[in-house]
């Protein structure tokens, strides 16, 4: 039989710690590591510990080489106060995103042997530090360590130990068949349940049991902290990628077995990027926060919400029978996503662009299946905001075009691939040339020109919006400039702003130096400005608004009818024209409740004193219906398509300009 003393030498406490390579400190350590490594560890600032630099170097060298589970190829000894010689092993751990450190233990070598007494007290005397009790074959308790008893309390039966007792039960029978034991169980303590390993062991001379016991509480919670941060997200606290993987590989076998499907949708946040950047990470980690709540509360019971980091999510729904299932989902988010969210004290809007993909349908591995959806929700975000799509086999071929594209945006800003063209503005009844819009194109060395459904999302996505607006703008006024120069009869320009550029600080500074520079009169500059991006922040919308219009500049509503503002905030906003989207002109004629809207819309413009142009023109018949409203301008293919500055200008000599 085991010589007891070696047994609870044995049996005592690993020192463990765990060491950050890259901060040379020591995060964490347990009560035995404090003791052994007192006089090796300098304190500094927020409690953390330094470990030496030779050290350091060494661990760092191996922690390149190996991935997260691999044990060091090699062990470093350890020398105690009272003698005694370890072994110090080590293996890698994740500390959260790409970062590795070090989870390390001290396995001693030799022991000072203990002499055992013959009496139970004699003995006991020799391990206060240790929770070690002796009890009779039957369970009957004799005596314990004081370590015990201020753990447990005063005890008259092994029973009394367990939290659980179908555990005393178990634990009582394999006492009776004098088996030896060793195992992880949660035991009942003075500070309530908790788990400990205990060592049991037999003596056969005196017929008694002898039990020694570890509390390893704090190393289960270690281990629970280290498995919540390897697999949960620490801001929303939903599964992450590498749980998402796990998932999906589980549901590809449990498919492939029984036949059956499974799907996933693929989200991403549409202009996140434009919120972190103008109101801090603070606020765009709150509304991270109220979006994940939002999206787990839109889908059904059996569907599991991950996020995979920044404004990134994913929904997987196992055992589906259609993909209607999937859309259904899909449409419950967007739903959703119409109502604002309470952040910051502010009311803030923000939609996801979701791609859907479905196996077997779709992909017949986790990689393309994820691949797949992603491209879907690219799609999506091209098409438009608070979209979903379906993966179809030519999307695969989009994204490609995608990534090259954005590879060479940055490289297009520099050269200036842009240009301009100009879709003319048309005024009601005498349909003469009064305005127009400037659109930007991209022509590229090698693909000629790109549509702007295909680069404006990369540009916002990156952030290269805001200097391709700048240059958008000091286009635009370079342009006025030179029609002025030219002798024309002067017209009004309108530029689109996106919803990041409009968040920018120093936009209405950026405006006026343009305006400057060219010497143009502002009144013959207009800024078109979508509903949606006015009430992201209405304040702050109404604000900026005022700063331009002191700049003599003209504002206008683009795509209106399409978002969400109020009669309350039109009457707040300082704009002088609504433009009715294209949507509600398509069926002029044809269908009721459009002509109705755009009746409706137009006398209430006009009762505010706001000039109404409808865009999306294409027939004679559209016009009859306009001019009966009352409606001042538009623009659309029955009178021009969008043209190049040269084209203008012989548009402009052909139809004649009216000051």
């Amino acid at each position: 039989m085991t010589d007891l003393s070696t047994l609870l030498h044995r049996k005592m406490p690993l020192a463990a710690w765990i060491i950050d390579i890259e901060q040379s400190s020591v995060p964490w350590c347990n009560e035995a590591a404090e003791v052994l490594l007192m006089d090796s560890l300098s304190d500094i600032k927020s409690g953390q510990r330094v470990i030496g630099s030779e050290l350091k170097s060494r661990l760092a060298l191996y922690l390149k080489e190996l991935e997260v589970g691999k044990t060091l190829p090699f062990k470093w000894p350890f020398v105690s106060k009272d003698g005694t010689h370890y072994n110090v092993r080590g293996s890698v751990i994740s500390l959260g995103g790409a970062r590795k450190g070090l989870s390390v233990e001290a396995h001693p070598v030799s022991a000072p042997r203990i002499s055992v007494e013959n009496s139970h007290s004699s003995l006991l005397s020799h391990f206060t530090t240790l929770s070690f009790a002796v009890f009779e074959q039957n369970g009957i308790y004799l005596e314990a360590s004081k370590c015990f008893t201020e753990q447990f309390g005063d005890i008259e039966h092994v029973r009394d130990l367990f939290a659980v007792a179908g555990a005393a039960n178990s634990f009582i029978s394999r006492l009776a068949q004098r088996e030896s034991m060793s195992q992880d169980i949660r035991l009942s303590t003075k500070n309530g349940v908790r788990w400990h390993k205990i060592e049991v062991s037999h003596q056969l001379k005196t017929n008694v049991v002898y039990l020694l016991t570890h509390d390893i509480q704090e190393e289960r919670d270690h281990e629970v902290a280290l498995y919540r941060l390897n697999n949960y997200d620490g801001l929303t606290h939903l599964p992450n990628r590498n749980l998402l993987y796990q998932q999906l590989e589980s549901a590809l076998v449990n498919a492939r077995k029984r036949h059956r499907q499974f799907g996933l949708l693929y989200l991403d946040l549409d202009g996140f990027k434009v919120i972190n950047d103008n109101f801090g990470h603070r606020v765009g980690d709150e509304l991270i926060q109220r979006v994940a709540e939002r999206i787990k509360g839109s889908i059904p019971s059996g569907a599991c919400l991950y996020r995979l980091g920044g404004d990134e999510f994913v929904v997987v729904l196992e055992n589906t029978n259609e993909i209607e299932e999937l859309e259904s989902i899909a449409r419950s988010i967007m739903q959703n996503a119409s109502n604002t969210y309470p952040v910051a004290k502010m009311e803030m809007m923000i939609t996801a662009s979701i791609g859907i993909a479905s196996y077997p349908q779709h992909a017949d591995d986790v990689d393309n299946l994820l691949k797949n959806a992603d491209a879907a929700m690219y799609r999506a975000k091209s098409t438009g905001h608070n979209m979903y799509c379906v993966y179809e086999d030519h999307m695969a071929d989009n994204i490609n075009a995608h990534l090259t594209l954005g590879g060479g945006l940055r490289k297009a800003i520099e050269e200036e691939q842009f240009i301009l063209h100009y879709q003319p503005k048309i005024r009601l009844p005498d349909e003469v040339v009064v305005g127009a819009e400037a659109l930007i194109r991209w022509v590229h060395p090698e693909l000629g020109m790109i549509s702007p459904d295909q680069f404006i999302p990369l540009a916002e996505e990156s952030g290269l919006i805001l200097p391709l607006g700048e240059w958008v703008i000091r286009r635009a006024c370079r342009q006025l400039q030179e029609w002025r120069e030219a002798g024309l009869d002067p017209i009004k320009l309108s530029v689109n702003l996106s919803s990041r550029q409009f968040m920018q600080a120093d936009l209405v500074d950026m405006v006026q130096r343009a305006l400057e520079e060219t010497g143009v009169d502002p009144k013959y500059l207009e800024l078109e400005l979508t509903e949606s991006m006015l009430m992201a922040d209405a304040q702050q919308s109404i604000e900026k608004l005022h700063s331009f219009r002191k700049l003599g500049l003209t504002l206008s509503i683009d795509d209106f009818g399409t978002g969400y503002s109020s009669l309350a905030y039109l009457k707040k906003f300082p704009i002088q024209t609504l433009k009715i989207d294209r949507s509600f002109i398509h069926d002029l004629g044809l269908d009721c409740d459009n002509d109705a809207i755009v009746k409706a819309t137009i006398a209430m413009a006009n009762s505010l004193n706001l000039k109404v142009i409808a865009e999306g023109v294409e027939n004679r018949s559209q016009i009859d219906v306009l001019n009966g409203y009352d409606c001042q301008e538009v623009q659309g293919y029955l009178f021009s398509k969008p043209l190049s500055s040269d084209d203008f200008l012989m548009y402009l000599k052909a139809h004649g300009v009216m000051a």
